[in-house]
């Protein structure tokens, strides 16, 4: 009888620390964005253009999106640059985002967020980071930030 209970202890504590190793990595990926994102805020930066990639990393039926070139203008994106298509898209209608929206969302994304994220060792801005909001299909993605200006 004793034995039963040992070993559900024993599996408590385990559990117990899965979540507070969990936990950990949560605050330490928590404390790395908001580090690069202090580092980028200090910048001054407000005018720039990347180009922005993302493919779904979880939905193996999925085409990943053309890279576009986002050019923002005093905080505010001014245009978005189909590299592929030779096109520009609405600004308006579009789901990009501006370099400090990128990093609210990963902040409130930050639980859902894969691995290690990368940040530019200069301007702390995002390089590349994976999000995969739950276990269902085609609720992630993968984003590779480039070609800074």
């Amino acid at each position: 009888m004793n034995s039963k209970y040992l070993v559900l202890l024993c599996l408590f504590l385990i559990q117990g620390c899965d979540d507070e190793s969990s936990e950990n990595e949560n605050k330490y990926t928590f404390n790395l964005i908001q580090k690069n994102k202090d580092i980028w805020l200090a910048s001054g930066i407000k005018s720039y253009t990347f180009t922005y990639f993302s493919s779904p990393n979880d939905c193996p039926t999925a085409d990943p999106y053309p890279p576009v070139e986002i050019t923002v203008i005093n905080g505010s994106i001014d245009s978005i640059y189909v590299v592929e298509f030779d096109v520009f898209q609405e600004v308006e209608n579009s789901h990009y985002l501006t370099m400090d929206q990128i990093f609210e969302n990963m902040l409130e994304n930050g639980n859902s967020i894969q691995g290690v994220p990368s940040f530019d060792e200069t301007l702390g801005y995002p390089v590349s980071y994976s999000i995969d909001l739950s276990s269902a299909e085609c609720d992630g993605k993968s984003v590779n930030i480039s070609s800074f200006i």
